[in-house]
């Protein structure tokens, strides 16, 4: 009986993992967001550097090594979509990690992360001290 009670208890978790696991989001999806005013909690875990040379627009950045002491910033539910990028997916793999971590349900990662952004030309700001200005 309690060998049962924990295959089941197991079963539940994986499948929370798994619903958690959303798939990557496609650029293209993402500029269609952006279009309709749908668009998830965009964070960029780049260092502060790496994201005034370009990111985003509507990014928020907290860089990986500070996700788990500062989650709290990003200020939305638990239950929120958030994408999450950085130049070629590995920290965004670790954020997703840590946020899922902390009880976030809906993280994805952005497909082909910022390298897959340029690579399609899609628009980057940079921030200056007056304002952003785009970048193609």
């Amino acid at each position: 009986m309690r060998n049962a009670s924990l295959a089941a208890l197991l079963m539940l978790a994986g499948a929370n993992v798994a619903m958690a696991m959303d798939a990557p989001l496609a650029a293209d999806q993402l500029l269609a967001q952006q279009q309709t005013g749908q668009t998830p909690l965009l964070l960029d875990v780049r260092h502060t550097d790496e994201f005034r040379d370009g990111h985003i627009a509507g990014a928020l950045n907290i860089p990986v090594e500070e996700l788990a002491s500062r989650a709290g910033a990003l200020g939305v539910p638990r239950d929120r979509e958030i994408v999450v990028y950085c130049v070629s997916g590995r920290r965004a793999a670790r954020a997703q990690e840590t946020l899922l971590g902390l009880g976030f349900t809906h993280v994805r990662q952005l497909e082909g992360s910022l390298d897959g952004w340029r690579q399609r030309h899609l628009p980057l700001v940079r921030e200056s001290a007056a304002d952003s200005i785009p970048l193609h």
